[in-house]
């Protein structure tokens, strides 16, 4: 057979591996001298790396310095080069193969000596080139530094490696190495080897810049960052603080001076957010250097080089259209529009060396006072409003559309900077007035990506990562194959699988590879979840941005609401005032609602407001608020102020308020803008009629008693208040005092915040109605239906959530809900029940209180969440979380997450964002940029709740659909590399051609799409679908149907073989038929009792998997899905009980020489056939007529039929005729593996068998009655051990995420 290598073949081998032996020496001797360096450095080498995140999330970076090698960069590139040389050569040699076909001259073969020759040392180059690629591909940051000499100062090094410290090594390495076994020792080195990797993941490699002036700088994750000498580390910069006194002296010497300006630019860079866009060649080279496309690229080559042109061809369209269109029409298209997003082109004055300038806003500096324009113009920078004010437009940062006043900054030593003084860049300003050109002036505080609107597309760039079973798994899932294959390997090397050329047996174990890990698999997954965002997007009206999270959405068990604007409407209704007078309480005023805005309705109120309102606190509804007037009249600023100055009616000036009928008038001397450490916002005016000077300070009610005097808070206060926020009134407190009259105005603007909120006296409360959304609670009832436990996470009061809870069933509508406050003093909780008079402690673990939920205020939240050991028992009963900040609610999400939840959270404003980001499924009610940073948002039907409801049901459908996408590949790898060993081994035997074809196009390709097109149910189930890829469900769906297609298999030969007529064949032995010529192997009875089975076995694996069952819509209303399963069974049927057809031969199925060489007609066919169609049958009877010609034969020569001579022996020849019942039989002429009708009935009802079972199954078993057996007997387990929360273990017979 030509085995041998010949001088030639060797020559190369030897050039080849000296190469490497060479490149390895050099790299030695390089990587020697950089570890003497490396021990030569006198400080420790790595330094901590200020990181900004854009999430503000705690993480620990190291900075580590390098200095560039001519040397080393020639080496590591060299392996590239080696890399790029060696496919070259695998495509050439490839094609030359081939000779005399596709125009392959033929002077490879005959100088290699033959296609032995010439494919060993192509295999050898093959494996080394794939071996090396995957090295470059998950080393590629790590080696680019192992090429350079590390230097102990980083103001030396020209590049920075940037390493997140990750906690790699974890107890689970811990072992007693007295009782370690060969399994704890080989376990302990594999995950030291993936920790590895993992750490070669965290690295990323920046160059340093140098500007003229000597400043070294880097850019990482958009922010720039600059050397300092004082600490040797780089830090970032862009951003920057400023006192009251430093910004108006800004101002009054004229800004900053060219110069400074300059420095500052050098300093920290353009005002620009550096979104790099990747060229198209950067982008394919970034998506081709993923390690999947190396076992990609194994299966295309091995294919293509085996003669199976046609099935390599395939997959290399398959994997460069995959990638391309991915890369190409995904990836880089996001990184435009971020790109676009985070584009600023505009101009903008600002004030330099006292002179008004106009420049572009990419040259916006720290500490330039630019004049803001108004007319919806964005912000360039982040910055403090020094002089006049604006109203802004801030939904782009919270989504919330209420437009904003930003108000200057105090000219008083005792000023305190507020949200209130900043305005952030990007937000659109709506009205703009000051003292230039009546412009407001700004100082820019932050610029570049250090701006709140940079954080934005950072949060976009880099988005938080989570946890998920199924990503988890999924390396054990390759390492199990890779065991499989390994035990393939062995059986391929045995002597039993002789295929006469070891080249053959190399590509054959190759070949066998590639089916394990089809390409098709990601592609698959990717399929399914893009058909669910794009039934969001059309059907639900839900925008994603990460199509991957939502099969995630589909495993959530806890969803963490936002209140106000997601429960409830957006706006809250102002509906009373409950006046205070004496220390007393007096009678409650209430007013009309006015949806409609009729004047009659205002009128009444507004006079009653002036009847019945006292007057300090008809007074303090008037101007103790941020709300401002634009010059349209239009309000803005809070809902709930703007709302209150609606009905008060009061108009709005720059320094004075006056009453509808103008006989008052207050005038503003200083403003107290609301400080979230504090609770309170407040306001100092003066009484334009008597001259009094009053403080009026606003705040929940809590806080209001606490600052106020003693004998200044009616007795029945608690009682009144909590009554209020139990009837679901969100209630604020204001309180007041009097001031000297004498007081100037410098000398309060001096005055610290805590001497004007001293001595303060209750003077009243308000009580705003926010109304739920009218589909809250049905959606909360669909979650409940779903065992999805939801909670409240508010800023809010607790009681007010408490109550919220019970209208939308969240909490128990009829079961007590108890209070949890940090108790006085600060130690502990105390727990109380709202509902009753009594202020007692209660014992929550009491048999009484037991199984009462829980409602917690922020500062019990803190306490528990640092004492976790009270936190582990209570969590699951708490249902409500209340006055909590946004660093809280994402405490709260990282909890439950914590505890093997998966989370989901809904909101509606920025200070949601850090929750939506944390959770596993964020969906933001907002049609506002800030939405981005969720991967799901919407503004569907009034930001309807019932939009989550929506997007766990296509989360399920869609988590189930990339399952039993991920069970038929598993069933594919299993059931098609055993049939074919199996085949290998009966006689070194394989399929036909286009069996292959059929299996990864027709099944692989359109049987696969049309699964994903299944849509949801219309109801959620009471369980989740399972995410574990090792769970008994999921390896059930996947052993079944392997060991049931081998069974029949095994069958379909046992009856085969019982047939007299049967004649076994071996075409390498038997008829000595070429081992490349792998296509014409699968001329015999065997391989066609193979074939039918194995694409039985996988259509039917398919549609089996593509069941409703409690997530998807039954299959019938699958149309697609039905149609190519029935055409597949009606296809398979005709194979199997027709007489031969030219259909027939394209299989090779009862298949006989004269239709075969008519499905020449068959021309598309035909010519992507790589030598089966249209050519002789080379069947069992072939042996019968060579075994005859043998004595005319040259010595080593073996006849086998060709068209020159009509597939028959030539005329004249004894052997046997044409017609003899030995060579045709069963109708069919000429050699055949034509069955017998027997044969061909038995095998059907062994078929339809092996259907029935596999159906039975999937319908009793995984999705029936067994199934709900198996969840309530794990749950009865769980409840005997103490270990089952509702909600948490409710999925497909598996206890798992």
């Amino acid at each position: 057979m030509g085995d041998l290598i010949n001088d030639a073949g060797i020559w190369l081998c030897t050039t080849v591996v000296l190469v490497l032996v060479f490149l390895a020496l050099l790299n030695g001797l390089f990587q020697f001298n950089r570890k003497q360096v490396l021990d030569s450095l006198q400080e420790p080498f790595g330094k901590p790396l200020t990181f900004h995140s854009p999430d503000d999330s705690v993480r620990t970076f190291k900075q580590y310095g390098f200095v560039y090698s001519t040397y080393g960069a020639i080496l590591l590139h060299s392996w590239v080069a080696l890399f790029a040389i060696g496919y070259i050569y695998m495509i050439l040699f490839c094609w030359l193969s081939y000779s005399p076909q596709f125009l392959a001259p033929g002077f490879a073969l005959e100088y290699f000596g033959g296609w032995n020759g010439l494919m060993a040392p192509w295999l050898l180059i093959f494996t080394i080139d794939h071996i090396l690629g995957m090295v470059l591909i998950f080393t590629w940051e790590a080696m680019r530094t192992r090429f350079m000499y590390p230097v102990s100062s980083l103001a030396d090094a020209t590049h920075v490696m940037i390493e997140e410290e990750l906690p790699f090594m974890t107890e689970d390495f811990l072992v007693d190495p007295d009782t370690e076994g060969h399994l704890d020792r080989l376990k302990r080195h594999g995950s030291k080897v993936q920790a590895r990797f993992k750490r070669a993941k965290c690295r990323t490699v920046v160059k340093v810049d140098v500007e003229k002036d000597g400043a070294r700088s880097i850019e990482y994750t958009c922010v720039r960052y600059i050397h300092s000498e004082e600490d040797d580390c780089f830090h970032p910069t862009g951003i920057v603080d400023y006192t009251a006194a430093q910004v108006h002296e800004a101002v009054r010497r004229g800004g900053l001076t060219s110069k400074e300006a300059k420095v500052m630019l050098n300093a920290c860079g353009k005002n620009e957010i550096n979104v790099h866009v990747p060229s198209i060649l950067e982008a394919l080279l970034t998506e081709f250097s993923d390690f999947t496309y190396i076992f990609n690229s194994i299966g295309t080559w091995s294919y293509m080089v085996f003669s199976s042109w046609n099935i390599g061809l395939f997959w290399l369209l398959l994997t460069l259209g995959s990638g391309i269109f991915r890369s190409l029409f995904i990836v880089r298209p996001n990184q435009k529009k971020i790109h676009e997003l985070a584009q600023l082109h505009t101009e903008c004055e600002v004030l330099r060396d006292g002179k008004w300038t106009t420049i572009r806003a990419a040259d916006i500096v720290l500490g330039d006072v630019v004049a803001i324009e108004d007319n919806s113009t964005k912000l360039p920078c982040d910055g403090l409003v020094v002089e006049g004010s604006l109203v802004v437009n801030e939904s782009m940062l919270t989504g919330e559309p209420m437009p904003i006043q930003k108000m200057p900054v105090e000219k008083s030593d005792a000023a305190v900077i507020g949200k209130k003084n900043l305005a952030y860049a990007g937000t659109a300003c709506l009205e703009s007035s000051g003292p230039h050109d009546n412009k407001a002036l700004l100082i820019a505080t932050a610029v570049g990506a250090l701006t709140t609107r940079g954080q934005l597309v950072r949060m976009v760039l880099f988005p938080t990562s989570v946890r998920f079973k199924y990503n988890d798994q999924l390396p054990k899932v390759y390492m199990l194959l890779s065991c499989y294959m390994v035990i393939l390997f062995a059986i391929y090397l045995s002597p039993k699988m002789n295929l006469h050329s070891w080249v053959a047996t190399y590509l054959l174990v190759l070949n066998t590879i590639a089916m394990c890990l089809s390409p098709m698999l990601p592609v698959s997954m990717v399929m399914g979840q893009s058909a669910a965002a794009n039934r969001l997007e059309k059907t639900h009206k839900i925008g994603c941005l990460q199509p991957g999270r939502i099969p995630i959405a589909g495993k959530i068990s806890t969803m963490v609401f936002d209140k106000t604007g997601t429960i409830t409407k957006d706006g809250m209704d102002f509906d009373a005032v409950i006046p205070v007078e004496g220390a007393k309480f007096s009678g409650r005023v209430s007013f009309m609602p006015n949806d409609n805005e009729e004047q009659r309705i205002t009128d009444e109120n507004r006079a009653k407001i002036k009847a019945e309102v006292p007057e300090r606190l008809r007074h303090a509804l008037a101007c103790c608020h941020t709300v401002a007037a634009l010059r349209d009249g239009t309000l803005v600023g809070n809902h709930v102020e703007v709302s209150m100055v609606t009905l008060t009616g009061w108009s709005i000036g720059e320094k004075e308020l006056k009453s509808p009928s103008g006989d008052e008038a207050l005038e503003v001397v200083k403003k107290l803008d609301f400080d979230h450490s504090r609770m309170t916002s407040g306001v100092v005016v003066r009484n334009s009629q008597t001259k009094q000077l009053v403080v009026y300070v606003k705040g929940s009610y809590e806080k209001i008693k606490s600052i106020s005097e003693s004998t200044e808070v009616p007795e029945t206060y608690d009682e009144v208040t909590q009554k209020c926020a139990k009837d679901g009134y969100y209630t604020l407190g204001i309180a007041t005092k009097l001031l000297d009259n004498t007081l100037t105005e410098q000398q309060i603007a001096d005055m610290t915040r805590d001497s004007l909120e001293a001595g303060l006296g209750v003077c009243g409360l308000m009580l705003f109605r926010n109304e739920m959304k009218r589909d809250s609670p049905d959606a909360i009832r669909e979650l409940k239906k779903g065992s999805i436990r939801s909670v409240i996470c508010t800023g809010d009061n607790a009681l007010t959530g408490i109550s919220i809870g019970k209208q939308c069933g969240i909490a128990s509508q009829h079961g007590k809900v108890l209070l949890g406050e940090v108790a006085k003093g600060g130690e502990g909780i105390e727990w109380r029940d709202p509902d009753s008079e009594s202020s007692r402690s209660i014992e929550i673990g009491s048999n009484t209180y037991g199984d009462c939920q829980l409602a917690v205020t922020q500062g019990a939240w803190r306490h528990l969440h640092e004492h976790l050991s009270e936190l582990e028992v209570i969590w699951p009963r708490i249902v409500v979380f209340a006055r909590m900040k946004p660093e809280d609610k994402i405490n709260v999400v990282k909890y439950f997450q914590s505890r093997a939840l998966v989370v989901g959270m809904c909101g509606d404003g920025g200070n949601d964002c850090g929750g939506l980001r944390a959770a596993h499924a964020g969906l933001a009610l907002s049609d506002a940029e800030a939405s981005m940073v969720s991967p799901f948002a919407t503004g569907r039907d009034g930001k309807s709740l019932m939009t989550v409801v929506d997007l766990i049901r296509e989360g399920r459908a869609c988590l189930s659909t990339n399952m039993a996408t991920f069970q038929y590949f598993m069933v594919y790898a299993f059931t098609l590399t055993t049939i074919r060993t199996i085949l290998v081994w009966h006689g070194a035997l394989n399929l036909g051609e286009y069996v292959w074809v059929t299996m990864d196009i027709g099944i692989g390709m359109i049987m696969i799409w049309t699964m994903t097109l299944s849509k949801p149910t219309g109801e959620l189930c009471h369980y989740r679908p399972t995410a574990t890829l090792l769970g008994p469900r999921t390896l059930s769906a996947i052993a079944f149907p392997y060991i049931t297609a081998i069974i029949t298999l095994f069958v379909g030969f046992g009856l085969l073989w019982s047939k007299d007529w049967y004649e076994h064949l071996a075409p390498i032995n038997d008829i000595h038929l070429l081992p490349s010529l792998w296509m014409l192997r699968g001329d015999n009875y065997d391989s066609s009792i193979g074939a039918i089975t194995l694409v039985l076995a996988l259509v039917n694996t398919g549609y089996v998997n593509t069941y409703g069952g409690a997530f998807r819509r039954n299959i019938l209303t699958n149309i697609g899905v039905n149609v190519v399963y029935f055409i597949f069974l009606f296809a398979l049927g005709w194979l199997l009980l027709s007489s031969p057809t030219q259909f027939n031969c394209v299989f090779r199925v009862n298949c006989d020489n004269k239709q075969s060489q008519e499905a020449k007609a068959l021309t598309p066919l035909a010519l992507f056939s790589a030598g089966g169609v249209g050519n002789c049958f080379l069947g069992p009877q072939v042996k019968i007529w060579q075994a005859e010609m043998q004595p005319v034969m040259p010595p080593e020569e073996y006849w086998l039929p060709d068209d020159e001579s009509g597939c028959t022996p030539p005329s004249g020849s004894n052997t046997t005729p044409w017609s003899s019942p030995d060579i045709s039989q069963f109708g069919c002429e000429g050699p055949n593996n034509c069955f017998s009708t027997a044969l061909r009935w038995q095998l059907v009802v062994v078929f339809v068998a092996y259907i029935l079972v596999n159906h039975l199954f999937t319908k009793l078993f995984l999705q029936g009655p067994v199934a709900a057996r198996l969840r309530q007997m794990q749950k009865r387990t769980d409840e005997e051990q103490g270990t089952y929360v509702p909600s948490v273990y409710n999925s497909e017979s598996d206890v798992e995420l």
